[in-house]
């Protein structure tokens, strides 16, 4: 074959990794237990690899909170001192088989959501949320006596309850809620109302069914209950343990991660190295502000993996699924369409387990190819949430991913693959 020829037949295989994958939730485990990599010592981030030194202040920050929550520091002058000799590694979380969503803060004791690719056995880690704290450490990188007590309370009182009940059940398949939710106006980055009631309609009658303490049982209903956006992990975990099957793919020009740092956005490819980035300054996100005196100067730039969805075909990829989260830019339905039928433009194939009424039920684009990219001018639409420079969400909306990451990938890979 030559190498349009073989970059064909590789985007194929990557792609229908995708279309094919089957994630269902089958775990909750330390993440020293599932994250691939992760040593005692290391505090994981989101987006490219970048230096204590260099992170943005929300970052640093985020990594003394991890310091302080697993006790390899014990105040915040000691945990800065180890993180700039290193003595405490930092790691980019989407270099492991994890998800950096918001400062994508892990540590090996925090307890992770497992999900599984059944297809292959594939499988991906991502941190829940953190019931009434939110962002909480993982998320928003805050360490408070009451956030670590809530961490540990979720681990030690509550996941093991919900780890019984998914063993029972012998799993909780994701697709089929992310689908069903999509019918129903999510596109599962900034909107999953009605995959939170698919989900809780799922789980609540086996919680019930449980032979626990009354007590126990309305701790486990009013954390998943009351916990807004509660399915978010899981579609993230979903996406994650779908595109670490399709990473590594000889001559696939397909994209297999999405992140930010606050400084740089990057990507990686699935032919190219598993932990090669190709980088760009940041992006700025544009949107709604939660309040009148919330402007472009308090807004970090991009920071945070929950994009991964995007990557795997969901989010903006999926705006024509969820007109009411383009409402927050104040779009309209045809516009929301018309993003979608612009990211079929960068994509390899369509994903059949993904019918859109708005679509006329035509199915979504997935498989973003860094060629298409380049070659259009299009660059991916990604969904998210806007984080103050001091921490805690602003607004929402969307950016763009920068051109210039798919350009430095496309001349790597021809580089690379040069015959």
């Amino acid at each position: 074959m030559n190498l349009k020829e073989k970059i064909a037949a590789a985007n194929d295989h990557a792609v229908n990794e995708l279309i094919n994958a089957n994630p269902v939730w089958v775990d909750i485990q330390p993440a020293g237990k599932v994250v691939d990599g992760l040593e005692p010592n290391m505090i994981l981030h989101s987006g490219p690899p970048i230096d204590f030194a260099d992170m943005v202040p929300l970052h640093r920050r985020g990594m003394i909170s991890g310091a302080l929550y697993e006790g390899l520091a014990k105040s915040e002058d000691e945990a800065i001192a180890k993180l700039n000799k290193g003595e405490i590694k930092v790691s980019s979380a989407l270099d492991h088989n994890t998800v950096g969503a918001g400062t994508g803060i892990i540590t090996a004791s925090v307890a992770m959501m497992v999900v599984e690719n059944k297809s292959n056995g594939a499988r991906a880690a991502t941190f829940p949320a953190e019931g009434p704290f939110q962002g909480g450490l993982c998320g928003w990188g805050l360490f408070s006596e009451d956030i670590a007590a809530n961490l540990r309370y979720m681990r030690d009182e509550l996941f093991p309850v919900l780890r019984e009940l998914i063993k029972r059940r012998d799993g909780l398949p994701i697709k089929p809620i992310l689908a069903e939710g999509m019918q129903m106006g999510d596109e599962n980055h900034t909107r999953q109302s009605a995959a939170d009631l698919l989900f809780i309609r799922q789980i609540l009658p086996d919680l019930f069914r449980m032979d626990i303490p009354r007590d126990t049982m309305l701790k486990c209903m009013d954390y998943i209950v009351k916990t807004p956006r509660f399915f978010h992990c899981y579609g993230q975990g979903a996406s994650m343990a779908a595109l670490l099957s399709a990473k590594g793919t000889p001559y696939s020009t397909m994209t297999v991660a999405f992140g930010g740092n606050g400084v740089e956005y990057g990507i990686k490819v699935a032919g190219m190295g598993t932990d090669e980035w190709f980088t760009a300054p940041s992006m700025m996100m544009k949107g709604r502000y939660t309040s009148s005196q919330f402007s472009e100067k308090d807004q970090l730039p991009w920071i945070g993996d929950s994009c991964v969805v995007e990557c795997a075909g969901l989010g903006g990829l999926a705006a024509a699924a969820s007109p009411i989260v383009c409402n927050l830019r104040g779009l309209k339905l045809k516009d929301a369409i018309a993003l979608t039928r612009e990211m079929q433009e960068i994509c390899i194939a369509s994903n059949p387990n993904y019918p859109i009424p708005n679509l006329d039920f035509d199915f979504l684009p997935c498989g973003i190819d860094i060629r298409k990219v380049v070659k259009t001018g299009i660059a991916p639409e990604i969904h998210g949430g806007m984080f103050n420079h001091d921490g805690g969400l602003i607004g929402a909306g969307s950016a763009r991913i920068p051109m210039l990451c798919f350009e430095k990938a496309i001349k790597a890979f021809a580089a690379k693959y040069r015959e």
